[in-house]
């Protein structure tokens, strides 16, 4: 694709691609280092896998109630770019002091700090760029190729990194981080909040749209997605150290699965026009038990390993596009902000979180295969969540939430003809 202009607009009045590419290369590299690599730097420091574990529920739980914090204050504020400068420059104080902290309970906090900070990020950044997408129709079609920048800014930090600590050690982590998030602090600091398209009014309520059926069975569908996947953020990069993979492999393997999600975002578009909505979630559900099953099970085999990887492109990509455009039919305009939390809060943080727990006592009380195998297991429970969510909603409550949405929001963020149908 072709960056368009920088600015709130392209030339032409659309959205601008540019800005909101760059945005997702700086924060995915970021995410690129800490991914792989964070568990490797607290094996350095001397932890224990046990240890590990709790630390990477550490990480994750200021994500349960974070996001919807931050989410909270955009739509009260209007504005989701300067929350989001906040985010990127105390997150950067905050790793250049990572060095510094000796003790066990001293990194649980800077831990639980970071968490805190960057959990803005990836909810206000995604609902910047839908919201904007969504007023010129071009959801479909350009948020993977935008998104797929961060997929590029993840495989170059999985690379370098890889690289970089196999030559130098793991100690070198904290300095690599901080440099990554001064690239994304700059990046931010030329932002700029999409305009408001009415009058600005007291945002709705979103919490009552959690007692709704085919809501709940959906975000039980995303908690137990990032439930498995713990398994693979937390103890992947691990359990191929302990089976020999050299760094440099480790490296490799994650990039496979990065490389394979940029080109489903490069061609989502033919996909989501071809396929039913409740066929492409389903379907990342179980391809994803298969993959967490075979990663457990079969990793000695490096070829396999290599093949699984491509998986990546359902079970993260294809999930998180499809999971972003449900999302649309309930939350929206001043609810954007929120929705997009709820949703990062309740999959990556309540999910991710007793996800790194569960994880880490199977590793240490039964084998680190059987971590993975209770990731597939997670996997096809969502499928069963997955499926429900839609079959709830064959009422009719769909069609009758959008319009009382719409109706609620009309004199804010959405534009006629700004529906973005599930089925």
């Amino acid at each position: 694709m072709t960056p368009q202009r920088a600015g709130g607009q392209s030339g032409a009045g659309g959205p601008d691609h540019a800005r909101f590419g760059l945005f997702y290369l700086g924060y995915y590299g970021y995410v690129g280092l800490i991914s792989p690599y964070v568990s490797l730097y607290f094996a350095d420091r001397g932890f224990d896998p046990v240890q590990i574990g709790v630390l990477m529920a550490s990480f994750q739980v200021s994500r349960i109630v974070g996001p919807y914090l931050w989410g909270w204050l955009s739509d009260v504020m209007h504005t989701r770019v300067r929350i989001l400068r906040v985010s990127a420059f105390t997150s950067l104080l905050a790793f250049l002091m990572l060095p510094g902290v000796g003790s066990y309970g001293g990194m649980m906090a800077m831990m639980l700090t970071l968490s805190l900070l960057t959990s803005a990020m990836s909810p206000l950044g995604d609902a910047l760029t839908i919201s904007t997408l969504r007023r010129h129709g071009a959801f479909d079609h350009s948020y993977g190729r935008i998104r797929m920048f961060g997929s590029l800014g993840f495989i170059g930090a999985v690379l370098a990194g890889g690289a970089l600590f196999e030559a130098v050690g793991m100690r070198a982590f904290p300095w690599v981080a901080s440099a990554v998030l001064a690239i994304l602090a700059g990046v931010v600091l030329t932002m700029r909040d999409a305009a408001d398209e009415g009058p600005r009014t007291a945002p709705p309520r979103a919490l009552p749209l959690l007692r709704r059926p085919d809501v709940a069975w959906f975000l039980a569908s995303a908690f137990l997605m990032m439930f498995a996947h713990a398994a693979l953020y937390v103890f992947y990069s691990l359990w191929l150290e302990t089976l020999g993979y050299s760094k440099f492999a480790i490296g490799m393997m994650w990039t496979i699965g990065v490389v394979a999600e940029i080109v489903f975002f490069y061609y989502q578009g033919l996909l989501f026009a071809r396929l039913a909505l409740r066929t492409i979630l389903a379907g990342t559900f179980v391809l994803a038990a298969l993959r967490f099953g075979l990663t457990g099970y079969f990793a000695q085999l490096a070829w396999l390993m290599a093949l699984v990887q491509v998986l990546h492109a359902a079970t993260f990509a294809a999930h998180h596009s499809a999971s972003l455009k449900r999302l649309q039919a309930w939350f929206a305009g001043p609810l954007q902000g929120r929705g997009q939390a709820l949703y990062t809060g309740i999959s990556y943080g309540v999910g991710g979180t007793l996800g790194g727990l569960a994880m880490g006592w199977t590793w240490n009380a039964l084998a680190p295969a059987h971590t993975f195998g209770l990731a597939a297991a997670a996997a096809a429970a969502g499928a069963f969540c997955a499926v429900m969510s839609f079959r709830a909603e064959g009422d009719g409550a769909l069609q009758s939430s959008a319009a009382q949405t719409r109706s609620a929001i009309a004199s804010d963020e959405v534009s006629p003809g700004d529906s973005m149908p599930n089925r």
